[in-house]
């Protein structure tokens, strides 16, 4: 048998599969306490193990591929546009935390979730604030009216 390229994907791919199993076992034994075999306590365990299971597979199938990434053992540096890009990245997290006591989760989720969209995503501004805009409103809608939990304000609001 060959041995795979990539031995972490391939220990990973293993450890899902075998998770996704157990898993598995277990919504087959929580099947026995339900009403119904669409609904009840066992269908998201069924539903994890089922995809535990699959995604190990696909994993243990890539794992045996020959990439160019898998045959170079050291990458490059990292470049300093990228690490300004995630030094960046790491600050606006911070500036997160101190916003949401500051102004709010609504508002600071905006602010920040703009910020990621231009350097994570590289979009245009227009775009960013378009998609912070309706990232900011799905989370409030799913937060407010489905779950009804109340958001954070801020001092200032």
């Amino acid at each position: 048998m060959r041995r795979p390229d990539n031995q972490p994907d391939f220990i990973g791919a293993l450890l899902s599969m075998i998770l996704g199993v157990c898993i598995s076992f277990e919504a087959y034994r929580l099947e026995a306490f339900s009403t119904s075999l669409y609904v009840g306590d066992h269908t998201l365990p069924a539903i994890l193990g089922l995809l535990f299971f699959m995604l190990g597979g696909v994993l243990l199938v890539q794992s045996f591929r020959v990439t160019e990434e898998a045959s170079s053992p050291n990458p490059g540096p990292l470049l300093p546009g990228k690490r300004l890009r995630l030094l960046l990245c790491f600050s606006f997290l911070l500036l997160y935390v101190w916003l949401l006591g500051a102004i709010g989760y609504t508002m600071a989720t905006f602010f920040v979730s703009f910020a990621f969209f231009i350097l994570i995503g590289s979009y245009r501004w227009r775009t960013s604030i378009v998609y912070s805009v309706l990232l900011t409103g799905g989370l409030y809608v799913v937060f407010i009216y489905s779950l009804h939990i109340t958001l954070p304000g801020g001092d200032l609001f």
